[in-house]
């Protein structure tokens, strides 16, 4: 039985992915509730990428990001959601704050990096 669960932001659980983009950690698979939660920072972009196993949900609280998939680009404002499938590639500029949503839960081995730019 799961209970309720505080979560309260740990600044040595902030990790600088790569330039312009940070990500907080706030709940991962550790804590075995079947999903993540980290709220992100991007001033930038990010290359196109992909999660074999987890459906991703993008939150945002501040800003504007654009999402670029193979065939079209969305894009979100503050109060928008995006909810992208496991297997779907796709890349992401702007600048913004996400709460972002892993269903199952991150895991690192789970992520493709592609080299092509934007």
């Amino acid at each position: 039985m799961i209970k309720p669960l505080k979560i309260k932001f740990d600044k040595t659980k902030s990790v600088e992915v790569e330039k312009g983009y940070v990500v907080d950690n706030y709940l991962s698979k550790e804590e075995g509730v079947g999903y993540s939660i980290v709220r992100t920072h991007l001033d930038g972009k990010h290359p196109f990428m992909k999660n074999v196993n987890s459906n991703r949900t993008y939150y945002l609280i501040t800003g504007e990001a654009t999402f670029v998939f193979e065939e079209k680009e969305i894009f979100l404002q503050m109060g928008e959601m995006l909810v992208i499938p496991k297997n779907t590639k796709y890349a992401f500029r702007g600048k913004f704050d996400a709460l972002l949503v892993d269903c199952p839960a991150f895991d690192s081995k789970d992520d493709i990096i592609f080299e092509e730019e934007m």
